[in-house]
């Protein structure tokens, strides 16, 4: 048995990471006007939103077609690999869950598919993958490895801190919560990503004071101890990340603390001037 381990490019892995644990990643395409551009390989994401900010179009995630899936897995089929655990963004935010189960379920397929929806994106996602690597390298087998990144799952939580208007184009998130007209668009809302991988309001905040001591208060919640803290913004959020940065050093001396610029997939789905917070327990 030859494992591999696959992600999508909205978890934030570098090269030289992605390299040394031999992790392979599956670029996800972003739409603008007409244009599809490969996240990590047509742009650099700093490039891309250059683009994005001087164009009156909105950035959306295109889906990865079976295609494309199929020749992904050819690939890793005929440099040896017998399975692989694909670790992918929360299924409430992309078709990409949808797409892998139906070439999982396909009666001809090169290797053996292990889906593993992270429930979360960005960082989180990440540290699942690079925890899955190691555990390749170390020899575990494909059960002892996914119910090892169960249980990280399930120690993990990601909160999103929006204004909500990339929501208008459903209208509701997986709670029902309606997305009621401009005059609640300037709200600042929290969202979480539940058990089962779905964006839930978990509640609506006008100053972003308030945002932070509800974030810190469902950290707290648990009683658990958190090893590790995950902040991820934008250009437009970088200041107040920074502020709650210095915050969750007061309030959290014991965690280690992480942060960095949201990738233009997840930005694609959470808008402009968004935040997020993810953090694991013990």
């Amino acid at each position: 048995m030859k494992i591999a381990i696959l992600t999508d490019s909205s978890a934030v892995i570098d090269a030289d990471a992605a390299a040394n644990l031999d992790i392979k990643i599956l670029a996800l395409p972003l739409l603008l006007g007409q244009k599809v551009y490969y996240e990590g390989q047509d742009l650099r994401d700093g490039e891309l939103f250059d683009l994005v900010n001087d164009s009156k179009e909105t950035l959306n995630i295109a889906s990865v077609s079976r295609k494309t899936l199929a020749q992904q897995m050819q690939t890793l089929a005929d440099t040896g690999y017998t399975d692989v655990i694909c670790i992918y963004l929360a299924n409430g935010i992309n078709a990409l869950d949808e797409n892998l189960r139906a070439y999982a379920k396909a009666e001809v397929r090169a290797l053996n598919v292990h889906l593993f929806d992270s429930h979360t994106t960005g960082l989180a996602q990440a540290k699942l993958v690079r925890q899955a690597a190691k555990l390749v390298k170390s020899g575990e087998d494909v059960a002892q490895i996914l119910a090892k990144l169960s249980v990280m799952r399930d120690k993990t939580q990601t909160i999103v801190i929006d204004d909500i208007r990339n929501l208008r184009k459903t209208g509701y998130v997986s709670n029902g919560t309606p997305v009621v007209g401009n005059a609640l668009l300037h709200l600042k809302t929290l969202l979480e990503f539940t058990d089962d991988g779905k964006l839930a309001v978990l509640d609506t905040s006008v100053r972003m004071k308030k945002a932070y001591h509800k974030v810190l208060e469902q950290i707290n919640s648990s009683g658990q101890v958190v090893t590790d803290l995950m902040l991820m913004c934008d250009e437009a959020s970088a200041e107040t990340a920074n502020k709650w940065l210095q915050k969750f050093q007061t309030d959290l001396p014991e965690t280690k603390l992480e942060i960095t610029r949201l990738k233009p997939s997840i930005r694609a789905h959470v808008g402009e001037k968004s935040l997020l917070v993810s953090w694991i327990y013990v």
